[in-house]
Protein backbone atom coordinates (compact mmCIF):
# COMPACT_ATOMS: atom_id res chain seq x y z
CA UNK A 1 0.00 0.00 0.00
CA UNK A 2 1.85 2.81 -1.15
CA UNK A 3 0.80 6.90 -0.49
CA UNK A 4 -1.20 7.45 -4.31
CA UNK A 5 -3.68 8.90 -2.38
CA UNK A 6 -1.69 11.86 -1.40
CA UNK A 7 -1.31 14.70 -4.24
CA UNK A 8 1.14 16.76 -2.27
CA UNK A 9 2.00 18.08 1.52
CA UNK A 10 4.27 20.99 1.87
CA UNK A 11 5.56 23.37 4.37
CA UNK A 12 7.90 26.19 3.70
CA UNK A 13 11.01 24.88 1.70
CA UNK A 14 9.87 20.86 2.25
CA UNK A 15 7.61 19.57 0.57
CA UNK A 16 6.32 15.83 -0.40
CA UNK A 17 4.69 14.48 -3.46
CA UNK A 18 2.97 10.93 -2.91
CA UNK A 19 2.32 9.84 -7.16
CA UNK A 20 4.11 10.12 -10.33
CA UNK A 21 7.50 10.57 -11.61
CA UNK A 22 7.45 13.88 -9.44
CA UNK A 23 7.22 11.10 -5.98
CA UNK A 24 8.67 12.11 -2.88
CA UNK A 25 10.36 13.91 -0.37
CA UNK A 26 12.13 16.85 -1.43
CA UNK A 27 14.20 19.82 0.72
CA UNK A 28 15.69 23.00 -1.40
CA UNK A 29 16.04 21.49 -4.58
CA UNK A 30 16.71 17.94 -3.64
CA UNK A 31 14.70 14.99 -3.88
CA UNK A 32 15.73 13.41 -0.36
CA UNK A 33 13.00 10.52 -0.84
CA UNK A 34 11.31 8.80 -3.43
CA UNK A 35 9.24 5.68 -4.01
CA UNK A 36 8.56 5.79 -0.12
CA UNK A 37 6.11 2.46 0.53
CA UNK A 38 4.08 1.11 3.53
CA UNK A 39 3.18 -2.92 3.11
CA UNK A 40 0.66 -4.18 5.19
CA UNK A 41 -2.33 -6.73 4.80
CA UNK A 42 -4.76 -4.69 4.63
CA UNK A 43 -7.01 -2.61 2.81
CA UNK A 44 -7.56 1.20 2.57
CA UNK A 45 -10.76 2.38 3.27
CA UNK A 46 -10.71 6.23 3.65
CA UNK A 47 -8.37 9.01 3.53
CA UNK A 48 -8.17 12.63 4.00
CA UNK A 49 -5.44 15.78 3.13
CA UNK A 50 -4.72 18.98 4.02
CA UNK A 51 -1.95 21.06 2.64
CA UNK A 52 0.89 19.68 5.65
CA UNK A 53 -1.55 16.79 7.01
CA UNK A 54 -2.97 13.38 5.51
CA UNK A 55 -4.39 10.63 7.31
CA UNK A 56 -5.65 7.02 6.38
CA UNK A 57 -7.53 4.01 7.97
CA UNK A 58 -6.95 0.73 6.56
CA UNK A 59 -8.94 -2.72 7.50
CA UNK A 60 -7.23 -6.03 7.74
CA UNK A 61 -8.27 -9.05 8.58
CA UNK A 62 -7.91 -8.83 12.04
CA UNK A 63 -7.08 -5.13 12.60
CA UNK A 64 -7.41 -2.01 11.58
CA UNK A 65 -4.80 0.78 11.56
CA UNK A 66 -4.72 4.61 11.35
CA UNK A 67 -1.94 5.90 9.07
CA UNK A 68 -0.78 9.51 10.33
CA UNK A 69 1.32 11.62 7.66
CA UNK A 70 2.58 15.47 8.26
CA UNK A 71 5.01 17.53 7.29
CA UNK A 72 6.78 19.84 9.90
CA UNK A 73 10.36 20.27 9.86
CA UNK A 74 11.06 17.11 8.57
CA UNK A 75 9.00 13.93 7.33
CA UNK A 76 7.04 11.97 9.79
CA UNK A 77 4.76 8.91 9.93
CA UNK A 78 2.57 7.53 13.01
CA UNK A 79 1.36 4.04 12.21
CA UNK A 80 -1.44 3.54 14.77
CA UNK A 81 -2.42 -0.59 15.06
CA UNK A 82 -5.49 -2.03 16.68
CA UNK A 83 -6.57 -5.58 16.94
CA UNK A 84 -5.63 -8.90 17.83
CA UNK A 85 -2.72 -11.55 15.90
CA UNK A 86 0.25 -10.76 14.14
CA UNK A 87 0.98 -8.15 11.54
CA UNK A 88 3.90 -7.18 9.66
CA UNK A 89 4.76 -4.08 8.88
CA UNK A 90 7.02 -2.57 6.51
CA UNK A 91 8.07 0.07 4.48
CA UNK A 92 10.91 0.89 1.92
CA UNK A 93 11.97 3.87 0.03
CA UNK A 94 14.79 5.40 -1.99
CA UNK A 95 17.64 7.79 -0.94
CA UNK A 96 18.73 9.56 -4.45
CA UNK A 97 19.73 12.67 -3.44
CA UNK A 98 19.16 13.82 -6.84
CA UNK A 99 18.33 17.27 -8.21
CA UNK A 100 14.86 18.30 -8.81
CA UNK A 101 15.72 19.69 -12.53
CA UNK A 102 17.23 16.12 -12.86
CA UNK A 103 14.00 14.55 -11.64
CA UNK A 104 12.14 16.61 -14.21
CA UNK A 105 14.11 15.64 -16.91
CA UNK A 106 15.61 19.58 -17.77
CA UNK A 107 18.78 20.07 -19.65
CA UNK A 108 18.91 15.92 -19.66
CA UNK A 109 22.25 16.40 -17.19
CA UNK A 110 21.89 13.01 -15.10
CA UNK A 111 24.54 12.23 -12.46
CA UNK A 112 26.16 9.36 -10.98
CA UNK A 113 26.15 9.32 -6.92
CA UNK A 114 27.32 7.38 -4.61
CA UNK A 115 25.33 8.06 -1.01
CA UNK A 116 26.98 6.55 2.33
CA UNK A 117 24.89 5.09 5.33
CA UNK A 118 26.42 5.64 8.54
CA UNK A 119 24.73 4.88 11.55
CA UNK A 120 20.74 5.85 10.70
CA UNK A 121 22.18 8.82 8.57
CA UNK A 122 22.48 8.63 4.63
CA UNK A 123 24.79 11.13 3.39
CA UNK A 124 25.87 12.76 0.59
CA UNK A 125 28.78 15.44 -0.92
CA UNK A 126 27.87 16.96 -4.33
CA UNK A 127 29.71 18.46 -7.06
CA UNK A 128 29.01 22.03 -5.33
CA UNK A 129 30.84 20.92 -1.69
CA UNK A 130 27.81 21.33 -0.16
CA UNK A 131 26.51 17.82 2.15
CA UNK A 132 23.08 17.08 2.26
CA UNK A 133 22.08 14.27 4.98
CA UNK A 134 18.85 12.50 5.57
CA UNK A 135 18.45 11.14 8.95
CA UNK A 136 16.06 8.76 10.43
CA UNK A 137 14.48 8.01 13.49
CA UNK A 138 11.87 5.12 13.99
CA UNK A 139 10.84 2.30 16.89
CA UNK A 140 11.02 0.24 14.09
CA UNK A 141 13.86 -2.41 13.09
CA UNK A 142 15.89 -0.56 10.62
CA UNK A 143 17.99 -2.18 7.49
CA UNK A 144 18.83 0.41 5.49
CA UNK A 145 16.52 1.71 2.87
CA UNK A 146 13.51 0.04 4.67
CA UNK A 147 12.41 -0.35 8.07
CA UNK A 148 10.10 -3.24 9.25
CA UNK A 149 8.26 -4.63 12.37
CA UNK A 150 6.68 -7.77 13.26
CA UNK A 151 3.99 -6.90 16.01
CA UNK A 152 2.07 -8.95 18.02
CA UNK A 153 -1.71 -7.26 18.82
CA UNK A 154 -3.32 -7.92 21.99
CA UNK A 155 -6.59 -7.51 23.15
CA UNK A 156 -7.53 -4.96 20.45
CA UNK A 157 -4.98 -2.88 22.60
CA UNK A 158 -3.00 0.52 20.61
CA UNK A 159 -0.01 -0.49 19.10
CA UNK A 160 1.95 2.70 17.62
CA UNK A 161 4.81 2.92 15.58
CA UNK A 162 6.44 5.78 14.13
CA UNK A 163 9.25 7.05 11.26
CA UNK A 164 10.44 10.28 11.09
CA UNK A 165 12.89 11.34 7.96
CA UNK A 166 14.96 14.78 8.29
CA UNK A 167 16.82 16.19 5.60
CA UNK A 168 19.29 18.79 6.19
CA UNK A 169 22.40 20.39 3.65
CA UNK A 170 25.62 22.71 5.11
CA UNK A 171 24.11 25.51 2.72
CA UNK A 172 24.45 28.71 4.21
CA UNK A 173 20.57 29.39 3.89
CA UNK A 174 17.85 27.04 5.62
CA UNK A 175 15.13 28.67 5.26
CA UNK A 176 12.75 27.52 8.17
CA UNK A 177 8.66 27.93 7.72
CA UNK A 178 7.17 31.03 8.29
CA UNK A 179 5.16 32.10 11.78
CA UNK A 180 1.47 31.45 11.60
CA UNK A 181 -0.41 34.87 10.71
CA UNK A 182 -4.24 35.63 10.86
CA UNK A 183 -6.72 36.63 8.24
CA UNK A 184 -6.69 40.60 8.73
CA UNK A 185 -9.61 40.69 6.00
CA UNK A 186 -12.68 40.03 7.14
CA UNK A 187 -16.12 40.54 5.26
CA UNK A 188 -19.92 39.66 5.70
CA UNK A 189 -19.73 36.82 3.45
CA UNK A 190 -19.30 33.54 5.54
CA UNK A 191 -18.09 31.51 1.95
CA UNK A 192 -15.57 34.12 0.93
CA UNK A 193 -14.09 35.05 4.09
CA UNK A 194 -13.34 31.20 4.27
CA UNK A 195 -11.76 30.78 0.95
CA UNK A 196 -9.51 34.11 2.02
CA UNK A 197 -8.24 32.08 4.86
CA UNK A 198 -7.38 28.79 3.13
CA UNK A 199 -6.02 31.17 0.56
CA UNK A 200 -3.46 32.57 3.55
CA UNK A 201 -2.59 28.94 4.41
CA UNK A 202 -1.42 27.77 1.09
CA UNK A 203 0.40 30.82 0.76
CA UNK A 204 1.92 29.75 3.88
CA UNK A 205 2.99 26.49 3.25
CA UNK A 206 5.01 27.39 0.42
CA UNK A 207 6.62 30.51 2.32
CA UNK A 208 10.22 30.61 4.05
CA UNK A 209 11.38 32.76 6.80
CA UNK A 210 14.98 34.27 5.55
CA UNK A 211 17.23 36.79 7.14
CA UNK A 212 15.36 39.40 4.77
CA UNK A 213 12.26 38.33 6.00
CA UNK A 214 9.50 36.42 4.35
CA UNK A 215 9.36 35.34 0.99
CA UNK A 216 6.65 33.25 -1.19
CA UNK A 217 8.53 30.46 -3.51
CA UNK A 218 6.71 30.48 -6.51
CA UNK A 219 4.19 26.91 -6.14
CA UNK A 220 5.12 23.25 -6.25
CA UNK A 221 5.93 20.56 -7.09
CA UNK A 222 8.41 22.42 -10.15
CA UNK A 223 8.52 25.60 -8.98
CA UNK A 224 9.57 25.06 -4.92
CA UNK A 225 12.14 28.12 -5.13
CA UNK A 226 11.92 32.21 -4.99
CA UNK A 227 11.17 33.44 -8.65
CA UNK A 228 11.57 37.12 -8.88
CA UNK A 229 8.00 37.59 -10.88
CA UNK A 230 6.02 35.26 -8.71
CA UNK A 231 7.33 37.10 -5.64
CA UNK A 232 6.81 40.17 -6.52
CA UNK A 233 3.14 39.94 -7.62
CA UNK A 234 2.05 37.65 -4.89
CA UNK A 235 3.31 40.33 -2.45
CA UNK A 236 1.75 43.16 -4.52
CA UNK A 237 -1.76 41.27 -3.83
CA UNK A 238 -1.23 40.72 -0.14
CA UNK A 239 0.30 43.97 0.25
CA UNK A 240 -2.46 46.22 2.37
CA UNK A 241 -2.87 43.07 4.84
CA UNK A 242 0.47 41.52 4.89
CA UNK A 243 3.59 44.03 4.33
CA UNK A 244 6.13 41.96 5.39
CA UNK A 245 5.97 40.01 1.99
CA UNK A 246 7.16 43.14 0.14
CA UNK A 247 9.29 44.29 2.03
CA UNK A 248 10.83 40.76 2.42
CA UNK A 249 10.92 39.97 -1.33
CA UNK A 250 12.37 43.32 -2.16
CA UNK A 251 15.32 43.09 0.03
CA UNK A 252 15.72 39.10 -0.48
CA UNK A 253 16.08 39.70 -4.63
CA UNK A 254 18.10 42.70 -3.75
CA UNK A 255 20.92 40.93 -2.89
CA UNK A 256 20.69 38.88 -5.76
CA UNK A 257 20.69 41.79 -8.54
CA UNK A 258 22.82 41.32 -11.74
CA UNK A 259 26.21 42.68 -11.58
CA UNK A 260 28.11 41.73 -14.89
CA UNK A 261 27.00 40.92 -18.49
CA UNK A 262 26.61 37.23 -18.26
CA UNK A 263 25.41 35.21 -21.42
CA UNK A 264 25.16 32.14 -19.86
CA UNK A 265 22.84 32.77 -16.99
CA UNK A 266 21.72 35.91 -18.83
CA UNK A 267 22.53 38.51 -16.14
CA UNK A 268 22.84 42.15 -16.79
CA UNK A 269 24.15 45.39 -14.36
CA UNK A 270 20.68 45.83 -12.73
CA UNK A 271 19.01 42.85 -13.25
CA UNK A 272 16.37 41.38 -11.10
CA UNK A 273 16.40 37.65 -10.90
CA UNK A 274 13.91 35.11 -12.41
CA UNK A 275 14.51 32.49 -10.00
CA UNK A 276 17.36 31.55 -7.60
CA UNK A 277 17.85 27.80 -6.99
CA UNK A 278 19.62 25.96 -3.97
CA UNK A 279 20.03 22.27 -5.64
CA UNK A 280 23.61 20.85 -6.41
CA UNK A 281 23.07 21.16 -10.19
CA UNK A 282 22.75 24.91 -9.77
CA UNK A 283 25.13 25.70 -7.28
CA UNK A 284 27.97 23.65 -9.30
CA UNK A 285 26.89 25.78 -12.34
CA UNK A 286 25.87 22.23 -13.95
CA UNK A 287 23.33 24.15 -15.24
CA UNK A 288 22.70 28.24 -14.53
CA UNK A 289 20.27 28.68 -11.97
CA UNK A 290 21.68 30.16 -8.93
CA UNK A 291 20.57 32.61 -10.13
CA UNK A 292 19.00 32.95 -13.47
CA UNK A 293 17.82 36.21 -14.86
CA UNK A 294 15.56 35.08 -17.92
CA UNK A 295 12.86 37.35 -17.25
CA UNK A 296 12.10 41.16 -18.85
CA UNK A 297 9.34 41.73 -16.05
CA UNK A 298 10.97 41.29 -12.91
CA UNK A 299 12.79 44.42 -13.03
CA UNK A 300 10.57 46.99 -13.97
CA UNK A 301 7.79 44.86 -11.81
CA UNK A 302 10.03 45.40 -8.32
CA UNK A 303 10.41 48.99 -8.80
CA UNK A 304 6.58 49.01 -9.03
CA UNK A 305 6.41 46.81 -5.88
CA UNK A 306 8.96 49.49 -4.05
CA UNK A 307 6.46 51.86 -4.71
CA UNK A 308 3.83 50.46 -3.87
CA UNK A 309 5.22 49.03 -0.34
CA UNK A 310 5.91 52.73 0.16
CA UNK A 311 2.37 53.79 -0.76
CA UNK A 312 1.23 51.50 1.69
CA UNK A 313 3.57 51.79 4.32
CA UNK A 314 5.06 55.38 4.46
CA UNK A 315 8.62 53.08 5.71
CA UNK A 316 10.77 55.53 3.93
CA UNK A 317 14.00 53.94 5.90
CA UNK A 318 13.24 50.48 3.49
CA UNK A 319 13.46 52.79 0.70
CA UNK A 320 16.77 54.76 1.35
CA UNK A 321 18.37 51.33 1.82
CA UNK A 322 17.57 50.03 -1.36
CA UNK A 323 17.94 53.62 -3.05
CA UNK A 324 21.33 52.06 -5.03
CA UNK A 325 19.54 49.03 -6.24
CA UNK A 326 16.63 50.98 -7.58
CA UNK A 327 18.61 53.07 -9.20
CA UNK A 328 20.44 50.85 -10.67
CA UNK A 329 17.13 48.75 -11.78
CA UNK A 330 15.91 51.62 -13.31
CA UNK A 331 19.40 52.27 -15.60
CA UNK A 332 18.97 48.83 -16.85
CA UNK A 333 15.05 50.02 -17.46
CA UNK A 334 16.32 52.85 -19.29
CA UNK A 335 19.17 51.35 -20.83
CA UNK A 336 17.04 48.82 -22.53
CA UNK A 337 14.14 51.79 -23.95
CA UNK A 338 17.15 53.43 -25.45
CA UNK A 339 16.37 50.60 -28.80
CA UNK A 340 13.05 51.97 -28.27
CA UNK A 341 11.76 48.84 -25.80
CA UNK A 342 12.15 46.30 -23.57
CA UNK A 343 12.73 43.12 -25.79
CA UNK A 344 14.24 40.24 -25.38
CA UNK A 345 15.67 37.21 -27.45
CA UNK A 346 15.67 32.86 -26.83
CA UNK A 347 17.71 31.42 -24.00
CA UNK A 348 17.05 29.01 -21.68
CA UNK A 349 13.50 29.84 -21.72
CA UNK A 350 12.10 30.58 -25.18
CA UNK A 351 9.95 33.51 -23.83
CA UNK A 352 10.40 35.57 -21.15
CA UNK A 353 7.53 37.74 -19.65
CA UNK A 354 4.95 35.72 -17.47
CA UNK A 355 4.13 33.35 -20.61
CA UNK A 356 7.46 31.63 -20.87
CA UNK A 357 6.38 28.63 -22.18
CA UNK A 358 7.54 27.75 -25.92
CA UNK A 359 4.73 28.59 -27.33
CA UNK A 360 3.27 31.35 -25.47
CA UNK A 361 3.71 34.26 -27.41
CA UNK A 362 2.25 33.15 -31.09
CA UNK A 363 1.31 35.44 -34.36
CA UNK A 364 -1.63 35.35 -35.90
CA UNK A 365 -0.52 32.21 -38.08
CA UNK A 366 -0.22 30.03 -34.81
CA UNK A 367 3.38 29.95 -34.69
CA UNK A 368 6.04 31.20 -32.23
CA UNK A 369 6.68 35.18 -32.54
CA UNK A 370 9.86 36.36 -34.36
CA UNK A 371 12.69 37.93 -31.97
CA UNK A 372 14.00 40.10 -31.09
CA UNK A 373 10.24 40.22 -29.03
CA UNK A 374 8.78 43.66 -27.24
CA UNK A 375 5.86 42.45 -24.96
CA UNK A 376 3.10 44.66 -24.70
CA UNK A 377 2.77 44.35 -21.01
CA UNK A 378 6.06 44.50 -19.96
CA UNK A 379 6.03 48.28 -21.86
CA UNK A 380 3.25 49.27 -19.14
CA UNK A 381 5.45 47.66 -15.91
CA UNK A 382 8.72 49.93 -17.45
CA UNK A 383 6.09 53.32 -17.46
CA UNK A 384 4.73 52.60 -14.37
CA UNK A 385 8.40 51.93 -12.66
CA UNK A 386 9.46 55.45 -14.19
CA UNK A 387 6.71 57.29 -12.93
CA UNK A 388 6.95 55.84 -9.51
CA UNK A 389 10.78 56.54 -9.56
CA UNK A 390 10.04 60.05 -10.42
CA UNK A 391 6.97 61.17 -7.95
CA UNK A 392 8.28 59.11 -5.16
CA UNK A 393 12.11 59.79 -5.22
CA UNK A 394 12.72 55.70 -5.31
CA UNK A 395 16.05 56.39 -6.74
CA UNK A 396 18.92 58.68 -7.57
CA UNK A 397 17.95 59.78 -10.82
CA UNK A 398 16.62 63.33 -11.62
CA UNK A 399 12.53 63.26 -11.48
CA UNK A 400 12.02 65.38 -14.43
CA UNK A 401 14.63 63.04 -16.61
CA UNK A 402 12.62 60.25 -15.56
CA UNK A 403 9.25 61.79 -16.60
CA UNK A 404 9.88 62.97 -19.98
CA UNK A 405 11.76 59.22 -20.71
CA UNK A 406 8.37 57.69 -19.47
CA UNK A 407 6.17 60.12 -21.71
CA UNK A 408 8.47 59.75 -24.90
CA UNK A 409 7.77 56.04 -24.08
CA UNK A 410 3.78 56.64 -23.69
CA UNK A 411 4.02 58.33 -26.95
CA UNK A 412 5.70 55.72 -29.05
CA UNK A 413 4.14 52.98 -27.44
CA UNK A 414 0.38 54.22 -28.15
CA UNK A 415 1.36 55.03 -31.89
CA UNK A 416 3.35 51.41 -31.89
CA UNK A 417 1.02 49.04 -30.11
CA UNK A 418 -2.71 49.58 -30.92
CA UNK A 419 -4.67 48.11 -33.21
CA UNK A 420 -7.79 49.43 -33.68
CA UNK A 421 -9.34 49.74 -30.16
CA UNK A 422 -6.88 47.21 -28.57
CA UNK A 423 -3.26 46.75 -28.52
CA UNK A 424 -1.12 44.12 -29.89
CA UNK A 425 0.43 41.35 -28.28
CA UNK A 426 3.68 42.77 -28.89
CA UNK A 427 6.39 43.66 -31.60
CA UNK A 428 8.62 41.29 -33.43
CA UNK A 429 11.68 41.11 -34.91
CA UNK A 430 10.66 42.73 -37.70
CA UNK A 431 9.17 46.03 -35.96
CA UNK A 432 5.45 44.53 -36.86
CA UNK A 433 3.20 45.00 -34.19
CA UNK A 434 1.44 40.83 -33.70
CA UNK A 435 -2.06 41.25 -34.34
CA UNK A 436 -2.90 38.70 -31.70
CA UNK A 437 -5.59 39.27 -29.22
CA UNK A 438 -4.39 37.94 -25.67
CA UNK A 439 -4.52 39.10 -22.18
CA UNK A 440 -1.80 40.80 -22.14
CA UNK A 441 -2.98 43.82 -22.91
CA UNK A 442 -5.24 44.01 -19.73
CA UNK A 443 -2.20 44.06 -17.61
CA UNK A 444 -1.43 47.70 -18.99
CA UNK A 445 -5.04 49.32 -17.69
CA UNK A 446 -3.51 49.87 -14.33
CA UNK A 447 -0.12 50.97 -14.92
CA UNK A 448 -1.60 54.36 -17.32
CA UNK A 449 0.14 53.64 -20.53
CA UNK A 450 -2.11 53.55 -22.75
CA UNK A 451 -4.56 57.04 -23.43
CA UNK A 452 -7.77 55.58 -23.49
CA UNK A 453 -8.13 52.04 -21.87
CA UNK A 454 -11.76 51.44 -22.75
CA UNK A 455 -11.25 49.89 -25.78
CA UNK A 456 -8.94 46.83 -23.96
CA UNK A 457 -11.66 46.62 -21.30
CA UNK A 458 -14.21 46.09 -24.35
CA UNK A 459 -12.67 44.02 -25.76
CA UNK A 460 -11.60 41.91 -23.13
CA UNK A 461 -15.53 41.56 -22.15
CA UNK A 462 -16.23 40.05 -26.00
CA UNK A 463 -16.91 35.84 -25.45
CA UNK A 464 -14.01 35.32 -27.42
CA UNK A 465 -12.18 36.07 -24.67
CA UNK A 466 -14.44 36.15 -21.42
CA UNK A 467 -15.24 32.86 -20.48
CA UNK A 468 -17.20 31.67 -17.72
CA UNK A 469 -14.57 31.38 -15.06
CA UNK A 470 -12.63 34.48 -16.11
CA UNK A 471 -10.49 36.08 -18.79
CA UNK A 472 -8.88 33.32 -21.39
CA UNK A 473 -5.36 33.75 -22.17
CA UNK A 474 -6.02 34.15 -25.81
CA UNK A 475 -8.82 34.82 -27.83
CA UNK A 476 -10.58 31.46 -28.94
CA UNK A 477 -10.08 32.57 -32.21
CA UNK A 478 -6.88 32.60 -32.78
CA UNK A 479 -5.38 29.99 -34.49
CA UNK A 480 -2.47 29.14 -31.12
CA UNK A 481 -6.06 28.86 -29.34
CA UNK A 482 -6.23 25.64 -27.24
CA UNK A 483 -8.07 25.83 -24.06
CA UNK A 484 -5.80 23.24 -22.34
CA UNK A 485 -3.00 24.51 -23.23
CA UNK A 486 -0.68 26.42 -20.85
CA UNK A 487 -0.62 30.05 -22.03
CA UNK A 488 -2.46 30.01 -25.15
CA UNK A 489 -6.53 30.23 -24.11
CA UNK A 490 -6.12 28.55 -20.59
CA UNK A 491 -7.53 30.99 -17.49
CA UNK A 492 -5.28 32.20 -15.19
CA UNK A 493 -6.72 33.66 -11.64
CA UNK A 494 -3.56 36.38 -10.92
CA UNK A 495 -3.57 37.84 -14.53
CA UNK A 496 -7.43 38.13 -13.83
CA UNK A 497 -6.67 39.55 -10.64
CA UNK A 498 -3.98 42.08 -12.54
CA UNK A 499 -6.20 43.03 -15.04
CA UNK A 500 -9.04 43.64 -12.58
CA UNK A 501 -7.31 46.70 -11.34
CA UNK A 502 -7.49 48.68 -13.87
CA UNK A 503 -11.16 47.64 -15.04
CA UNK A 504 -14.23 50.05 -14.68
CA UNK A 505 -16.29 47.54 -14.64
CA UNK A 506 -14.46 44.99 -12.62
CA UNK A 507 -17.34 42.64 -11.39
CA UNK A 508 -17.65 40.41 -14.24
CA UNK A 509 -14.14 39.28 -14.00
CA UNK A 510 -14.01 39.25 -10.44
CA UNK A 511 -17.21 37.37 -9.57
CA UNK A 512 -15.96 34.34 -12.14
CA UNK A 513 -12.42 33.80 -10.19
CA UNK A 514 -14.71 33.81 -6.84
CA UNK A 515 -16.96 31.44 -7.99
CA UNK A 516 -14.28 29.10 -9.77
CA UNK A 517 -12.47 29.22 -6.40
CA UNK A 518 -15.19 28.82 -4.51
CA UNK A 519 -16.81 25.08 -6.85
CA UNK A 520 -12.54 24.27 -6.83
CA UNK A 521 -12.06 25.08 -2.83
CA UNK A 522 -8.48 26.94 -3.84
CA UNK A 523 -7.05 28.21 -6.75
CA UNK A 524 -4.77 26.20 -8.98
CA UNK A 525 -2.03 27.89 -11.42
CA UNK A 526 -4.04 27.97 -14.74
CA UNK A 527 -7.22 25.93 -15.33
CA UNK A 528 -9.27 25.16 -18.50
CA UNK A 529 -10.72 27.98 -20.74
CA UNK A 530 -13.76 25.97 -21.55
CA UNK A 531 -17.14 26.89 -20.32
CA UNK A 532 -17.77 23.58 -18.65
CA UNK A 533 -20.00 23.51 -15.58
CA UNK A 534 -17.03 23.09 -13.13
CA UNK A 535 -13.30 24.82 -13.42
CA UNK A 536 -11.21 22.13 -15.69
CA UNK A 537 -7.54 21.79 -14.04
CA UNK A 538 -5.46 20.12 -16.51
CA UNK A 539 -2.75 18.21 -14.81
CA UNK A 540 0.17 20.49 -15.21
CA UNK A 541 -1.18 22.63 -13.31
CA UNK A 542 0.70 23.49 -9.76
CA UNK A 543 -0.86 23.83 -6.55
CA UNK A 544 -0.31 25.42 -4.24
CA UNK A 545 0.52 28.61 -6.65
CA UNK A 546 1.43 31.28 -4.52
CA UNK A 547 0.52 33.98 -7.01
CA UNK A 548 -2.98 32.09 -7.47
CA UNK A 549 -3.83 31.86 -3.81
CA UNK A 550 -2.75 35.30 -3.70
CA UNK A 551 -5.08 36.39 -6.51
CA UNK A 552 -8.02 36.54 -3.72
CA UNK A 553 -6.62 39.32 -1.84
CA UNK A 554 -5.17 41.37 -5.48
CA UNK A 555 -9.27 40.97 -6.30
CA UNK A 556 -9.99 42.40 -3.11
CA UNK A 557 -7.80 44.95 -3.61
CA UNK A 558 -9.93 45.62 -7.15
CA UNK A 559 -13.42 45.47 -4.99
CA UNK A 560 -12.19 48.15 -2.44
CA UNK A 561 -11.59 50.71 -5.08
CA UNK A 562 -15.65 50.92 -5.53
CA UNK A 563 -16.86 52.44 -2.42
CA UNK A 564 -20.04 51.37 -2.81
CA UNK A 565 -19.66 47.61 -3.18
CA UNK A 566 -16.40 48.22 -0.45
CA UNK A 567 -19.75 49.20 2.04
CA UNK A 568 -21.11 46.44 1.60
CA UNK A 569 -19.05 43.77 1.26
CA UNK A 570 -17.04 44.83 4.68
CA UNK A 571 -19.97 46.49 6.85
CA UNK A 572 -23.33 46.04 5.26
CA UNK A 573 -25.50 43.48 3.35
CA UNK A 574 -23.82 42.86 0.09
CA UNK A 575 -25.46 39.13 -1.15
CA UNK A 576 -23.74 36.00 -2.14
CA UNK A 577 -25.54 36.33 -5.02
CA UNK A 578 -23.81 39.42 -6.31
CA UNK A 579 -20.53 37.16 -6.42
CA UNK A 580 -22.39 34.20 -8.71
CA UNK A 581 -20.64 34.12 -12.66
Amino acid sequence: MDLNMIMLLSNGSLFFVGEGRMNGLYFLDTRFISNLKLEIPAKLINSYASLSKAVFTYQGDNFMAVREVKLEDAYEEVLHLYGRGHVKVRYTFEVPMEDIFEVRGFGKVKLQRSVSLEGRKFRYRGRDGIIRELEVETNMEFLGNEVVKDVNLENFKEETLYLRLKPRTSLNVQFPRPPRLELRIKTNITWLDSLLKRALKEILSISVKTPDGLVPFAGLPYFAAPFGRDAIITSLFLLPWYPEFARGTLKFFSKFQGKVENPRNEEEPGKIPHEVRFGELSISQLLPFHPYYGSVDATPLYVILAGEYLKWTGDRELIEELRGILTRAVDWILAKLREGYITYTPGILKNKGWKDSAEGIPDEDGKPAKPPIALVEVQGYAYKALLYSAEMGLTSHDSKYLLKEARKLKKRFNRDFKVGKYYGLAIDGDGRVIKVVASNMGHLLFTGIVENGKGIEERLMEEDMLGRWGIRTLSSREKAYNPFSYHNGSIWPHDNAIISWGLEEPWEVTKRIFMACRVLKSLPEFYAGVDSKVPLVPSRSNYPQAWSSASLFGLMRTLMRNEEISIKLFNGSQSSKDLEA
